[in-house]
């Protein structure tokens, strides 16, 4: 409540204001915005000349000295722009991945990844607020005015976890013209999707609103042939409201507020463990590349989340220089809960989870090894963001800018492993011996292990530790707050050495103060006793593995990191081109696994690399790079070649017996890069574009001297970086009479090959995979009907995967081809 009152008290906020929509004859261009621009100019002077308000100033394109992707508002629209991997797919060195729950989106530039429980390595920003975490951004676009990627380091501009690049977003302003637009949208899998938005005047010429939102239904590609159930389901309801007033004085104020719902499926994951047969298939083998499984669990998969955010703006022009500061506050709650590894219901009668002449001498039995259990998570994330910034007018020789910046955030993490049933009683109702083993109540982990559980197929709605007698109960739980707190004075300059060179540095300085609560509660866990008659361990995992009192599991850590860039550009007398370099350095702070992880994970994993807490990931970037228009600007040609280095690169761990998720680092990587990107106007009506990235990355030091350690690691791929994409397609505006076009669009995007960890263990790359996309449609400005369709030719593939053991493997498959109808009515 105090966060929420200081943001509604506050008379400022962080200014952002991108370039509008770019000319027609846009395909994915590269241009420049900041989330601390000056206000929007006009950013077209003809159907060819592209103005961009990059590093805080209107600028031509060509003169930008930053490689960046630009989506304007029609070629959104021409696209059928509608998630944020449509648009991220047709980029050069951008890869993203998608997975198990609407908060596990993931955006990777140039080789920096962003993992799951970790930082972001992308700055996302949308309507110049910037997101506490990576994981708020996956969601439906609609409304949609200019969407920006940066590549490169960009810490010294937008600060903390924006070392790989930066991803801006603004959506439509509310104008003096009443107007609005509905588009609906169905398809496949039962899906349907309603946009609509309108705005206006609410007292002409000073204050105006626009209010937009979205619902998406859609049964999702896949069904549960033990079940039924529509695994990747969802339904999901945004809205937005804008609100702005300008009476044309020096002041403005810009108020926003969001909030959407989803509710769908979650962790919908194979599970490739040798030896087994699941729904009727045999697993010979770990193999990224095989979608053959079959979805068999009997607990149904849920994901709720709630999303909720608003920032206050106010900017004052003093004429010799603006005054900006932006309040935002931000909550988000993912709640999401499945069957637990290895996922399918040991009753279907496809299901052979046991080791046996698939896999001779492997006698380790996989309902022993790893359960019939359920899992669930919970987190909260909330923070409060308040930025000032004093910056001087655009029209002199040395332009310049001061600021600070502060973050308070916290994030209440909470894991829950449970019984996919209930244990056996006797006639008095006393639970019968022996002990259980992960979830069995007889055996020892070898085959044959008898599932001695009652009922199961369903996880209690209940908040916190459920008993032994339950249908569900909790076998371990664990419950932590982490907290966040961000100071970072920062500035800039841009000087014009003359009419043609450019210099520009930017220094910020970022100090962050983490810090972690164990909260999980100090009671016996009656499933894990050390011995007949013993008393029980703890649910408490700090209690349990470093002797400390409940009391005492806190711990804290600061990190400092000055963060500069400098950059010389060069511009073509002609007007026609300049070329850039630049360097810098950026950072994402250390953190904290769950206090106890690495003692629970080394009495079964001696070798692992696991710590407690982890520490800053620091990034040294260099990049050259060009942009050129020929022929009238009908056709432009941009590259770059870059080089980086990133010291403990952290990387995403899953021990699916522990229910632990947990962050490890990577000491040392390089990546050598080179993208280019060329789009031609060919007619008034036929834009053709192509792009590609290639990167050559590779694992140069490990913080174990283990040699076995580094030998199985050093010279390896850094893991979820493809090796290359490319991408090309056309985009056609034919007028067919004097109000209606004929518009259509291909696409066609290749990604190379992606390793799913750090030890690039055997068959656990994918391999590239082709995608093409198709969109047909007739209209104009008012109304337009179209025809689309995503993977046109129905490539199998899978979107993400979790290497676990040498023999257990687990994937998400992607979505197979989608097809459907659209129509959009603006007014």
């Amino acid at each position: 409540m105090i966060k929420q009152s200081l943001l509604l008290a506050s008379v400022a906020t962080w200014a952002f204001a991108p370039s509008h929509a770019l000319a027609q004859d846009q395909t994915p261009e590269p241009s420049l915005s900041d989330d601390q621009t000056d206000e929007p100019e006009t950013n077209t002077d003809d159907d060819n000349v592209i103005v961009v308000t990059g590093l805080k100033r209107d600028q031509a394109f060509v003169d930008v000295p930053v490689s960046v992707q630009v989506f304007g508002e029609e070629l959104i629209e021409d696209a059928g722009i509608t998630r944020p991997e449509d648009f991220l797919a047709l980029t050069p060195n951008v890869a993203f991945q998608t997975s198990n729950n609407a908060g596990e989106f993931f955006i990777n530039i140039r080789g920096q990844t962003s993992v799951r429980q970790s930082e972001g390595a992308v700055a996302i920003v949308i309507d110049g607020v910037q997101l506490a975490t990576q994981n708020e951004f996956n969601g439906e676009l609609f409304d949609i005015e200019q969407i920006e990627i940066l590549k490169g380091p960009q810490g010294a501009l937008y600060g903390r976890n924006a070392a790989a690049g930066a991803l801006i977003i603004r959506t439509k302003e509310p104008t003096d013209t009443f107007e609005g637009m509905v588009r609906g949208r169905y398809g496949n899998w039962n899906s349907a999707k309603l946009d609509a938005s309108v705005g206006g005047p609410i007292i002409p010429g000073s204050l105006r609103f626009r209010l937009s939102g979205s619902i998406r239904d859609t049964d999702g590609p896949y069904q549960n042939i033990a079940t039924g159930e529509n695994v990747m389901r969802a339904t999901e309801q945004i809205g937005r409201f804008r609100m702005i007033w300008d009476d044309g004085g020096p002041t403005t104020v810009d108020f926003r507020l969001n909030g959407s719902e989803f509710e769908g499926g979650a962790i919908a994951f194979n599970a490739q463990v040798i030896g087994s047969t699941q729904g009727g298939v045999p697993v010979t083998e770990i193999d990224t590349d095989d979608t053959s499984l079959p979805f068999t669990a009997d607990v149904p998969g849920d994901n709720l989340q709630t999303k909720y955010s608003s920032a206050i703006k106010i900017d004052h022009d003093f004429e010799w220089a603006t005054f900006t500061s932006v309040s935002s506050y931000s909550r988000i709650i993912d709640r999401y809960q499945a069957k637990n590894f290895p996922y399918g219901s040991f009753s279907f009668p496809g299901n052979e989870f046991v080791s046996d002449a698939l896999s001779p001498g492997l006698d380790l039995n996989i309902l022993a090894a790893f359960g019939d259990n359920t899992q669930r998570f919970r987190i909260d994330n909330e923070a409060f963001i308040q930025e000032f910034r004093l910056t001087s007018p655009g029209d002199q020789r040395l332009r310049w800018q001061i600021g600070f910046f502060y973050l308070n955030s916290d994030r209440d993490f909470t894991t829950e492993q449970g019984l996919n049933g209930r244990l056996q009683t006797d006639a008095m109702g006393n639970l019968l011996p022996p002990f259980v083993i992960q979830g069995t109540t007889i055996g020892a982990p070898v085959a044959p292990v008898e599932r001695l559980l009652i009922g199961g197929g369903a996880i209690l709605p209940t908040r916190g530790i459920d008993g032994p007698e339950t249908s569900n109960g909790t076998l371990n739980f664990d419950m932590n707050s982490f907290g966040a707190e961000n100071f970072a004075p920062f500035g800039n300059i841009q000087y014009d050495i003359t009419d043609d060179i450019e210099f520009q540095v930017a220094l910020r300085y970022d100090i962050e103060n983490r810090d972690v609560t164990t909260l999980t509660p100090d009671i016996p866990n009656p499933f894990f006793g050390i011995a007949p008659g013993a008393p029980a361990a703890t649910y408490n995992l700090c209690v349990a593995n470093t002797g400390r009192t409940a009391d005492e599991c806190f711990e804290d850590r600061t990190f400092r990191q000055l963060q500069p860039k400098v950059t010389l550009t060069y511009k073509f007398p002609s007007g026609n081109g300049s070329v850039f370099a630049n360097y810098g350095r950026s950072f994402k702070s250390g953190g904290f696994n769950p206090i106890g992880t690495r003692a629970v994970l080394v009495q079964g994993l001696p070798d692992i690399l696991v710590e407690d807490s982890y520490d800053k990931e620091v990034s040294d970037s260099f990049e050259i790079g060009f942009k050129s228009q020929f022929l009238n600007r009908r056709i432009t040609v941009n590259g770059a070649v870059f080089y980086t280095e990133v010291e403990n690169a952290q990387q995403f761990e899953f021990f699916p017996t522990g229910g632990i998720q947990a962050i490890s680092q990577i000491a040392q990587t390089e990546i050598f890069g080179a993208e280019i990107d060329i789009n031609a106007r060919v007619t008034d009506s036929l834009t053709l574009f192509a792009g590609a990235g290639f990167i050559d990355d590779e694992i140069t030091d490990i913080d174990s001297q283990d040699p076995a350690d580094r030998a199985d690691i050093i010279g390896n791929r850094i893991p979820f970086v493809p090796d290359y994409n490319i991408n090309a397609g056309f985009q056609l505006n034919q007028p067919i009479s004097d109000n209606l076009e004929l518009i259509a669009r291909g696409e066609y995007t290749r990604t190379g090959t992606i390793w799913y960890d750090q030890r690039n263990a055997v068959n656990t790359e994918r391999s590239p995979i082709d995608l093409v996309n198709a969109r047909l449609g007739i209209g104009n400005d008012t109304l337009e009907f179209a025809l689309w369709s995503r993977n046109l030719f129905d490539e199998d593939y899978n979107s993400d995967a979790v290497v676990i053991l040498p023999v257990a493997h687990a994937v998400f498959r992607a979505p197979d081809r989608s097809y459907g109808v659209e129509a959009r009515y603006k007014f």
